[in-house]
């Protein structure tokens, strides 16, 4: 929604300057009035759907507190990989707080969660850019243990690399179809770790103490 809000912006400035630039150098007639009645209804309409965009994203940032940071986390525990930006959607919006508690329960289990985020986890949960270092603060992690996909791109070939390589489990809901030839480990039984959040609670399914 940020960049379509944006785009929505230099909509409106670009058909105002169309409109100026009709209103000088057109001839005085019937087809100018034309043309810059049609410019101003367009420019009407970019500009209540931008209206309608700043709304939609005020009422996001009220709902989901971008101020909001986690306790720190101690780091000890078996290691585990979290599919952070799949995660953050078990309760239907992307959200910090769902996010949170399903690796407060990790760790409560004795298990040190390392979270991958795909590029755009920033502007879903904050509507503005967020880098590794920015997520690893909002939850209250290590840097060290927060990893960040570069924009354009998605985290798991690198978080299924790393789960692959060192023989770490996944907690996601993502079945990861797409991936299972170059990481066959994708198909094993309990590679995989889903959950449920459920009336503020965290389910997390055959996962016992580490």
């Amino acid at each position: 929604m940020g960049d379509a809000v944006r785009f929505l912006e230099w909509l409106v400035v670009g058909m105002l300057a169309l409109m100026v630039i009709c209103a000088v150098i057109l001839p005085e007639d019937a087809e100018k009035a034309r043309i810059i009645d049609g410019i101003g209804k367009g420019v009407f309409a970019s500009f209540g759907l931008l209206i309608l965009g700043y709304l939609w994203r005020w009422r996001r940032r009220s709902r989901f507190d971008s101020s909001y940071v986690a306790p720190a986390f101690e780091v000890i525990g078996k290691p585990v990989i979290v599919d952070g930006s799949n995660v953050m959607h078990w309760g239907g919006e992307p959200s910090l707080e769902v996010l949170t508690k399903v690796l407060k329960e990790l760790q409560n289990r004795g298990y040190q969660p390392f979270v991958y985020f795909d590029a755009n986890v920033g502007y879903k949960l904050f509507d503005q850019y967020a880098n590794a270092t920015a997520m690893a603060y909002r939850l209250g992690l290590p840097e060290s243990h927060v990893f960040h996909a570069p924009r354009r791109t998605t985290a798991d070939e690198v978080l299924l690399k790393h789960a692959s390589d060192e023989g770490l489990r996944v907690v996601t809901n993502d079945r990861f179809l797409d991936w299972k030839q170059r990481f066959p480990k994708v198909a094993e039984k309990g590679f995989l770790i889903k959950g449920i959040w459920k009336e503020g609670s965290v389910i997390l399914l055959g996962l016992g103490r580490a």
